[in-house]
């Protein structure tokens, strides 16, 4: 199956398996399963583990995002093609309506199960902090990953951007003001923008024999014959 193929059944594959999910929690049937693992995460043997939870959220706020992208659009510019910087910064803020556009076609309330330690306005579904965070991060990640700049460090920085994401998601039903399946679906979505952005934006590097180079320095090279 050609590559871009593949990325289109698995984009559809992860759009459907929301829209189900939304089906799902609309008619109560997700009730039980949000209602056990939501009181998993408040459990009382975690309170010290995951009170910096309270601060972490943040990250995945409207402000944190907006940074973020601040940031997508500078990583463009000083290691990547500043194009797939500013195509990455337009497509957090496009992300950002979008999340908003499906909170109001979903319409769910915000979660009873739990007393909320923060107060938050608007409809649940889906969680805009984990969609948000999967997005801006995500595709940070992905013009880090395709940088030259050291491996170890390209992996560090990844690994951080993974924590980050994972942690807001664990961070909303743990402070009461979203399900778990808001963040299940949050998650998907801003997986799928991540997806299809890294696909559009992917592409041959313009200098093939550098590129070998620093992937196996004992990659054979030569040079431009010199003229006359």
């Amino acid at each position: 199956m050609p590559s871009r193929l593949w990325v289109a059944t698995l984009a559809l594959a992860g759009l459907a398996f929301v829209v189900l999910l939304a089906i799902g929690v609309t008619s109560g049937v997700t009730d039980a399963a949000d209602r056990i693992v939501a009181e998993a995460i408040r459990d009382d043997s975690l309170a010290d583990l995951l009170a910096p939870l309270r601060v972490v959220t943040e990250l995945g706020s409207t402000a944190a995002v907006t940074i973020v992208a601040g940031l997508t659009f500078l990583t463009g510019v000083l290691i990547g093609p500043w194009l797939h910087g500013a195509a990455g910064a337009a497509l957090i803020g496009v992300a950002s309506l979008g999340v908003e556009a499906m909170k109001s076609a979903v319409a769910r309330e915000r979660p009873d199960v739990l007393d909320p330690l923060v107060v938050e306005r608007g409809f649940s579904y889906p969680s805009g902090h984990s969609t948000l965070s999967m997005v801006a991060y995500g595709i940070l990640a992905i013009l880090i990953t395709r940088s030259r700049l050291p491996s170890g460090v390209r992996a560090a920085a990844v690994t951080v951007l993974a924590l980050v994401v994972m942690a807001v998601g664990v961070s909303r039903p743990w402070l009461g003001v979203h399900y778990p399946t808001d963040v299940l679906a949050g998650w998907i979505t801003g997986a799928v923008i991540v997806l299809l952005y890294a696909s559009l934006t992917r592409g041959v590097s313009r200098e093939p024999a550098a590129a070998a180079v620093d992937a196996d320095p004992a990659t054979p090279r030569s040079d431009r014959p010199a003229s006359g």
